[in-house]
């Protein structure tokens, strides 16, 4: 008996050993990266089945005051807002109150009539042949206030990019009017309605749709490397209508948000599973099995294991490797640009720190 429970104590200690070293060595390697990818701030979770196994938060939300990051710093999300409103859409579709086959046009007063074949599961999949950027600008530039009427007018002025089913871009606009879709089902604003149905019942309490005027604690300060300097990016645009982009988060929230994609309780599994299912095949190289589309994740598959993933443009990357049970959150107030290190190669990089048959570079699968 006095054997077994020294055993116990000695396997105990090895397991916590080893986990400091693991947090250890993926801190360090995070800084690393940091520095190269000129991050002013990053609020990092890893989590099996749901549960933390890591959590960092490095450098500063606020470099002018010398706020540092914590979990409860607020970012903005940008693109991961994508895949809460495909699974909001997949909601509505399970629940019988919309149909994947659904036209644009029925929920669109006065539609183009380029729009007429348009469905709803082409606008979660990127298949509508609707451009990517809609809103209004002045010599190129965005206005600071628009209303959903201003945004709606200037989606139905955008030219098409293809005839709607036989090609894919990636679109904003498309995000958008699906907005409009929930909100038309629902009878509730699209903010309402993501509270009600997700952020409230989760307990994500600093997660709300944007909003310029709203006073938010913890909020981070967004930054873009440019010209070799960091500057202040300046995102100060009040949108109406944000089902493309507009999600507010902290990390302590976003774990909430995993927990519960990993084992749904609030959540419609069957909705939840539905958006991970490639719509769009891309063109598959010798590195991945697969890999394309779904509805608000980038889905590949390597070695029969399936990896969604998703970033924004607001510095966010989000990887869920369902098939390994293992996800990987990351927030950052360095925007994502070309010339620029991707946020999701700090993702990549926790991933393979915690799950060594992920590659830390990510993949490319068209290769």
């Amino acid at each position: 008996m006095l054997l077994k429970a020294a055993l116990r104590w000695v396997i105990v200690v090895l397991v916590l050993v080893s986990s400091f070293g693991h947090a250890k060595d993926l801190d360090a390697k995070i800084q690393v990266l940091m520095e190269q990818g000129h991050f002013p701030g990053v609020a990092l979770a890893v989590l099996r089945k749901g549960k933390p196994v890591h959590i960092g938060t490095y450098g500063m939300a606020d470099i002018s005051n010398s706020v540092p990051v914590t979990s409860q710093t607020v970012f903005e999300l940008a693109s991961l807002t994508k895949q809460m409103t495909a699974l909001a859409v997949m909601t509505l579709v399970q629940e019988g109150r919309l149909s994947l086959g659904a036209k644009l046009v029925d929920y669109i007063d006065d539609a183009p009539k380029t729009w007429r074949n348009i469905t709803v599961d082409q606008l979660l999949s990127h298949k509508a042949g609707l451009a990517h950027r809609f809103e209004q600008t002045v010599a190129g530039v965005l206005l600071l206030e628009y209303s959903q009427q201003d945004m709606l007018t200037s989606a139905k002025k955008t030219p098409m990019v293809a005839a709607p089913g036989t090609d894919w871009h990636y679109s904003d606009q498309g995000y958008f009017l699906l907005g409009i879709i929930i909100e038309a089902v629902t009878k509730k604003s699209f903010a309402d309605y993501m509270q009600a149905t997700f952020f409230s019942p989760l307990n994500m309490n600093q997660t709300h749709l944007l909003d310029q005027s709203k006073i938010v604690p913890f909020l981070a300060q967004g930054y873009a490397w440019q010209e070799g300097k960091l500057k202040r990016n300046r995102r100060v645009w009040q949108f109406a209508l944000t089902s493309h982009f507009g999600v507010m988060s902290s990390l302590q929230d976003m774990i909430r948000w995993e927990a519960e994609l990993a084992e749904p309780k609030v959540i419609n599994r069957e909705a939840l599973q539905a958006t991970w299912q490639i719509q769009r095949v891309f063109d598959t190289g010798k590195s991945c099995d697969t890999w394309g589309y779904a509805r608000g994740w980038q889905v590949q598959v390597v070695d029969g294991q399936r990896i969604l993933n998703h970033g924004g443009y607001a510095g966010t990357g989000y990887i869920r490797a369902v098939d390994h049970e293992l996800a990987v959150i990351v927030l950052t107030n360095r925007e994502d640009t070309p010339d620029a290190m991707s946020p999701l190669a700090l993702a990549w990089a926790a991933a393979h720190a915690t799950e060594p048959s992920i590659s830390g570079n990510g993949y490319r699968c068209w290769e």
